[in-house]
């Protein structure tokens, strides 16, 4: 009897499973490490970007404490990223103060990146602005 419950409930829970990770190596939490601006290099200290699916989360990596989070909407298409509708989390819904959002070198609604490298340990992209280098976290 146990056998055949066993046969039933198990193709289903097999069936239920979504594939969560769609984007290949674009998935998963990126450590800013550096980017370069106007001529500039910028050290950013704990900012992370993450993207899973067709959202992208923005945060700071504390010890201790809450951080704030950004979210926002991407799509990822060949060698261009996409990220627009941004807005704290958790918190309000809806697009957050712009100049929040400088930190993580993020200084319009809609920021198109185009993708230099993406592997499994490493992200270089680029957008009018400068050029953005990412480690795998």
């Amino acid at each position: 009897m146990i056998k055949r419950i066993l046969y039933i409930i198990l193709p289903l829970m097999f069936l239920s499973c979504e594939k969560i990770f769609i984007n290949g190596d674009l998935d998963g939490m990126w450590k800013l490490k550096l980017v370069e601006m106007d001529g500039k290099e910028y050290y950013p200290h704990n900012i992370t970007y993450s993207f899973q699916r067709h959202m992208a989360l923005l945060g700071e990596y504390y010890e201790e404490g809450i951080p704030t989070y950004y979210k926002a909407e991407f799509t990822y298409n060949g060698d261009i990223i996409t990220m627009g509708h941004f807005y704290e989390y958790p918190g309000q819904e809806g697009v957050c103060n712009m100049d929040d959002l400088k930190k993580y070198f993020i200084f319009d609604e809609t920021v198109v990146f185009t993708v230099d490298r993406l592997d499994d340990e490493k992200l270089v992209m680029h957008t009018d602005y400068g050029v953005y280098y990412f480690e795998k976290w």
